[in-house]
């Protein structure tokens, strides 16, 4: 008697966790798991001079002040470096979730631009999820002096120039991002018959989330083509590195960093670098300079919607 008791128990059970399954299987089914976007690889828009992956949200629009001061090693008369600025004003704005447009104006060459970034594919986790975000950006500019010469044939188009980027990122848990950027510079008008109209690059970035609101940031923009160009004051050409941190402060993110380049806009940050982080006398003597990015984000939306 006690084994037939004991086999219905045992039966009973094996029907209920049976049914269980049944039923969790039931639920995956009607509820199955969906990949889970993963958010904030980079803190900005902007990994230091560079563009990053992030983008504004839709109804938001984002005003940023840039900053780079002039070379350190001019010593105390020229106070480090902190006597001479240049500055670059952005307004960019979300026109959907993907779409993201903007305006700025660099006191460097009195240039204009206009710019355009999309996202193309998010990362997200999970079953069927995407290991990388992927990106567009792209500008126009127009250097805006006065002509060296105003009476020869001057032409409009021979102010402009033309950037074009795509961004590969990815988040590795919660606290490493790194992208790779390959880019394309174009200029209607060069200065020497030599120089290429075209250059291509391929940037590299990467951020270390050190807490919440702190941030380490690095930033590299090698030159594959156009090595042996000059500048346009006919100095000689170094690739772009940054080193920053940014620091977040309620609704303004604050990124201050040491680079050898003094242009803003992604075409003279490549083109217009004329100093390195090294030369034959050491560090102290070369050309690095102190810089920061500030930033604050307007919402246009009644939503609560983070910016970016």
């Amino acid at each position: 008697m006690k084994k037939i008791f004991t086999l219905l128990f045992i039966f009973s059970f094996l029907l209920k966790v049976e049914a269980q399954d049944d039923l969790l299987n039931m639920l995956n089914q009607e509820n199955p798991q969906k990949p889970v976007p993963v958010f904030a690889t980079f803190k900005s828009t902007r990994v230091i001079t560079g563009q990053s992956i992030e983008h504004i949200s839709a109804k938001h629009l984002n005003f940023v002040i840039l900053h780079r001061f002039g070379e350190i090693n001019k010593g105390a008369y020229e106070l480090w470096g902190l006597d001479q600025a240049n500055m670059r004003l952005v307004f960019d704005y979300g026109i959907t979730d993907r779409i993201q447009v903007g305006v700025a104006r660099s006191s460097l060459n009195k240039t204009y631009d206009g710019n355009l970034k999309i996202k193309l594919v998010k990362q997200s986790k999970g079953k069927g999820g995407m290991p990388v975000s992927i990106g567009y950006y792209g500008n126009v500019a127009v250097n805006s002096m006065k002509w060296a010469d105003p009476t020869r044939n001057n032409y409009f188009t021979s102010r402009m120039s033309f950037f074009n980027q795509l961004i590969i990122a990815r988040k590795f848990g919660d606290r490493l991002s790194l992208q790779i950027a390959p880019c394309m510079v174009h200029e209607n008008l060069v200065k020497y018959s030599s120089d290429l109209n075209t250059t291509f690059a391929l940037g590299t970035g990467g951020s270390i989330k050190l807490n919440r609101s702190f941030r380490l940031n690095f930033e590299y923009y090698p030159r594959l083509t156009g090595k042996d160009m000059k500048s346009s004051s006919g100095s000689t050409l170094y690739d772009y590195l940054g080193l920053g941190v940014d620091i977040e402060t309620g609704g303004h993110v604050f990124q201050i960093m040491f680079c050898n380049g003094v242009g803003m806009l992604e075409q003279q940050m490549i083109k217009n670098t004329e100093t390195t982080w090294f030369n034959s006398k050491g560090l102290t003597n070369a050309g690095v300079r102190l810089g920061f990015n500030i930033s604050r984000t307007f919402s246009f939306d009644h939503s609560t919607k983070k910016a970016y």
